[in-house]
């Protein structure tokens, strides 16, 4: 089975892969910021093709720092609910960075809790695939990986949006309500629901 590794830029990427995706190879050094990398691929998407995809993606960030974070998709126990916010223009699901120490699902779990206020107990249903993501903020650049879980949740649901990271509003929608709004989502994340749950 093929292996591919997809970094978005905004809403152009780069896919990191073993095998051809017919797309135009990455014709330059790596890059050293996102200026240079958004400058270099000129609104198209391009292609690294190595037999150790996520090896070759690893490198080709190397010099960006580097941001590991674990959120997920929460479902409220015997309902037709998803927990979603409301954050930056976008719809999308509560995750924040993993702490030292930390494990990805306690992280995702915390995360969760102090972006929407739910309290309650979370149940693990699966992993989902990673995301992966670069941006620019006060003139350093980031490469982000975002690490997935699909939880069941039993509790009180009393919504409270954690405004200081940003987080406008807290809601549930029902599984068709969120896929007929998946356009409304980053494309990293539209991409993985859309193929995953």
């Amino acid at each position: 089975m093929p292996q591919k590794y997809k970094v978005f830029i905004d809403s152009t990427y780069i896919i990191f892969t073993d095998v051809d995706q017919f797309l135009p190879n990455w014709p330059h050094a790596y890059p050293h910021s996102y200026q240079e990398l958004v400058s270099s691929l000129q609104n198209a998407n391009h292609q690294v093709v190595s037999p150790n995809p996520e090896q070759a993606m690893f490198s080709f960030f190397s010099n960006w720092k580097m941001l590991q974070t674990a959120g997920g998709l929460v479902q409220c126990e015997n309902e037709d609910a998803y927990l979603w916010i409301y954050r930056f223009a976008h719809l999308d699901l509560p995750k924040g960075k993993i702490e030292k120490g930390e494990g990805k699902v306690q992280a995702a779990i915390r995360e969760i809790e102090e972006e929407t206020g739910l309290d309650g107990q979370f149940e693990l249903l699966d992993s989902l695939p990673s995301t992966y993501h670069v941006y620019e903020m006060k003139g350093r650049s980031f490469f982000k990986q975002n690490h997935w879980f699909r939880f069941r949740f039993r509790g009180i649901s009393a919504l409270k949006p954690q405004t200081e990271e940003g987080i406008e509003a807290v809601f549930w929608l029902s599984d068709r309500e969120w896929r007929h709004r998946l356009t409304e989502t980053y494309p990293g994340l539209r991409e993985l629901l859309a193929s995953s749950c």
